[in-house]
């Protein structure tokens, strides 16, 4: 028998341990090791092609949509940018400059362009253009690329038609560069040498029967294909192939914790109330049963051996209650005495636990004197539950993780709406110029986005392209309220 263990009694635990040693205690925690030291990551050879693996298992964008889309707080925030990056839509709109001589767009309307954008669904697309911008944004804010399909009318090389019918978005998470060039055994990797595209799942489930194979967007042979699939990405510095989400791996233990502290909680509650009873079990006490044990066993082998052959012989048990028997025999082991004191270890829970069931109920040992002639006894002793002490540090890890991936993700609580607690934001003006701020830093994340519908634009409308029609977001300034007049203040607009 073990000198230390627990009984189970329903929903309530109880610890024991026999003799006065102090219990050991031992913190369990989910160990998590990760090293910071990067290796150079190894094609994987699937159906003939050489694909160059996105992380280091090849699911970091799988990964990082799993372990982001079960947070209570990233799936908002990115939400959130991709409003703001969104704004009222995409517009058209001519590069110019102002009468300072600075950068500055001029909102038109093109009823040409508009027309080949809004017969996307008509000519068999996947999606209107609106909606691929969408998922577009969305790709951006989780891993800083896009995978565009290109889809080219027939025989657009020798007819008058537009070259591009349409832009189909296609998820990171099931894109992959390839080449059919060996390049097994090497450890630097260029981009240029990745000219096909493998489509797929590839969260380890897939089949690798179940692959599409495209060859990737040539921007020096834009129609040699009737498809292809590009790669738009905001590099990463120190990343040659993919582009990776700028705060997941900074910040991706401070998201595990987050995502684990509402299981720790609930699994305490649960959990942790019932254990709070420690039960200490005399050394005499076990000494005692031992000499029982035996002594029954030898009776029981005496009776065994003075029986006539075919005589039926009534052994000696040991009854703990009415359904609860325990057989001795006739030889003496250790597995009795263990047998014998979880017996009682069970009959004493059962009498600790159950709210009100036990009342009138009494239970009784025997104290023993041991050889310096001092009492010895069974001890209950309650074990401290920290209730409160753990419940808050919980919550201070909680908070503390709300502000890590707050900061991450460059949004500050003045437009996240997320503070201090009891504080929804901050003062009017504090929003106001963060908001200006933030809008200001959203060049990069637009030019990405909107990279390969500008590109088809300069293939369809070349005229157009280069007298500067590009596509973008229409993000109107919000005026501060004070400057607008009375009637056309938000409050008072009916839209």
């Amino acid at each position: 028998m073990n000198r230390r263990g627990y009984i189970k009694t329903g929903s309530d635990v109880y610890t024991y341990q026999v003799g006065e040693d102090a219990p050991a205690g031992q913190l369990m925690a989910a160990d998590y090791a990760a090293t910071s030291q990067s290796r150079p990551l190894q094609p994987l050879n699937v159906n003939g092609f050489y694909v160059y693996p996105y992380g280091e298992n090849n699911t970091e964008p799988n990964e990082a949509k799993d372990l982001i889309s079960t947070n209570r707080l990233l799936p908002g925030l990115i939400e959130k940018q991709i409003g703001m990056l969104y704004g009222r839509g995409p517009a058209l709109y001519k590069e110019s400059t102002d009468k300072n001589g600075f950068p500055a767009r001029e909102y038109i309307q093109d009823p040409e362009i508009k027309a080949w954008l809004e017969n996307w669904l008509e000519t068999g697309l996947a999606d209107d253009y609106t909606t691929y911008l969408n998922k577009c944004i969305r790709s951006f804010y989780y891993c800083e690329g896009c995978f565009s399909k290109w889809r080219f009318t027939r025989g657009s090389q020798f007819s008058r038609t537009l070259p591009v019918a349409g832009l189909e978005h296609v998820s990171v998470t099931r894109c992959r560069l390839a080449t059919t060039e060996n390049i097994a055994g090497r450890t630097d990797f260029e981009d240029v040498e990745f000219n096909k595209v493998l489509v797929g799942n590839w969260s380890g489930t897939g089949s690798s029967r179940e692959y599409k194979v495209y060859p990737r967007f040539n921007y020096t042979k834009p129609l040699a294909h009737p498809s292809a699939i590009s790669y738009i990405k905001n590099p990463t510095h120190g990343e040659e192939i993919y582009s990776f989400n700028t705060f997941y791996r900074g910040v991706k233990d401070w998201i595990q914790g987050s995502n684990l502290t509402p299981k720790y909680i609930n699994d305490y509650l649960a959990n942790a109330l019932s254990a709070r009873l420690h039960i200490i079990i005399p050394e005499a006490w076990m000494r005692s049963k031992k000499d029982m044990l035996q002594g029954i066993c030898e009776r029981n082998a005496g009776k065994m051996s003075e029986a006539t052959e075919g005589s039926s012989v009534e052994l000696e048990k040991i009854t703990f209650g009415e359904d609860d028997v325990m057989e001795v025999g006739c030889d003496y082991h250790e597995g009795l005495l263990a047998e014998f004191t979880t017996r009682e270890l069970k009959k004493l829970g059962q009498f600790l636990s159950g709210a009100g069931k036990n009342q009138g109920k009494y239970y009784a040992t025997t104290s023993f004197t041991d050889e310096n002639g001092q009492e010895q006894r069974w001890r209950i002793e309650e074990i401290p539950q920290k209730y409160k002490e753990y419940i808050e540090a919980i919550k201070s890890y909680d908070e503390r993780a709300d502000y890590v991936m707050l900061a991450a993700k460059g949004l500050d609580p003045s437009i996240s709406n997320v503070s201090k607690e009891g504080v929804i934001s901050k003062s009017g003006s504090d929003a106001y110029y963060n908001y200006l701020i933030y809008l200001n830093g959203l060049t990069i994340p637009e030019s990405v986005v909107c990279s390969a519908l500008n590109y088809a634009i300069k293939l369809n409308f070349p005229a157009k392209y280069a007298s500067g029609v590009r596509i973008g977001f229409y993000r109107p300034t919000i005026a501060k309220q004070q400057d607008v007049t009375p009637e056309n203040r938000l409050q008072n607009q009916t839209e």
